[in-house]
């Protein structure tokens, strides 16, 4: 029996280890590397050995850090998480330069935050968009509120992928 289809697997939905069999396949070396399109970014690589294809694949990089507003302002980072804890409001800032797809995640814990916006930027939250430019923002109003933002448009645009809480939108 022979089926063909396309399997996508995504970040840890697959557990460690599991091997995958094609029937009917006894091609060797590059011929099985051959059958598959390996696509995306962040840390794919294949080897093969003899008859056997070993896909390695990381979920990227994505790095955590604790920030007190004695790290104001915090400029974010794509593909970076940040726990904002401590005494006074932790100040972060939009980078300048985004590109498609960078992610960035804010927690509070025990703290509360804003994101202040350069020149031409904007984040929307929901059906709100925050002012256009230096005027705009998203300040936290609970010191649980945590919001999860990817850029949508090359250096100006994030959008709100999770939130928590009820951040203000100016």
């Amino acid at each position: 029996m022979s089926q063909a289809g396309i399997a996508t697997f995504q970040d840890s939905n697959l557990p460690p280890d599991v091997p995958l069999f094609f029937e009917g396949n006894t091609g060797v070396g590059s011929a099985i590397a051959n059958i598959f399109d390996i696509v995306g970014t962040g840390g794919v690589s294949t080897s093969v050995s003899a008859n056997v294809l070993t896909i390695t694949a990381s979920s990227g990089s994505f790095t955590w850090q604790v920030v007190t507003s004695a790290n104001n302002p915090v400029t974010l980072t794509a593909n970076n998480g940040y726990i904002a804890k401590g005494a006074g409001v932790v100040q972060f800032v939009l980078p300048a330069a985004a590109a498609i797809g960078d992610t960035f995640k804010i927690i509070g814990y025990g703290n509360l935050w804003t994101i202040a916006q350069n020149a031409g930027q904007s984040i929307i939250i929901g059906n709100f968009t925050s002012t256009v430019g230096v005027f705009g923002s998203v300040t936290a109003t609970m010191v649980s509120d945590g919001l999860d933002l990817v850029c949508i448009t090359q250096n100006t645009e994030f959008y709100e992928t999770q939130v928590q809480g009820n951040p203000l939108i100016v």
